[in-house]
């Protein structure tokens, strides 16, 4: 594939930089910008990289967002059945 060099301000390649994966070219970077069309697939192993302990961090608070819901809405539906 031919490689084009472009010429960019510091505050662009830092935006561009921001949004960069680990392992993910530049080029992968502007074409997930401007292509329109995502599929399912794209976003497998998106959340690869993510620690361990951090991951296990972020499930035990959704499980605590989900029962936090769960009693607000059980209290909803109780009042409404009165």
């Amino acid at each position: 594939m031919a490689t084009k060099n472009i010429a960019i301000t510091e505050d662009a390649y830092n935006l561009l930089a921001r949004h960069k994966r680990l392992n993910e070219s530049f080029s992968e970077v502007i074409r997930a910008h401007f292509t329109k069309k995502k599929h399912l697939l794209d976003f497998a192993g998106a959340w690869s990289d993510i620690p361990e302990k951090e991951w296990k961090d972020f499930e035990n608070k959704v499980k605590s967002a989900r029962t936090d819901m769960n009693a607000s809405f059980a209290k909803r539906i109780k009042r409404l059945n009165l």
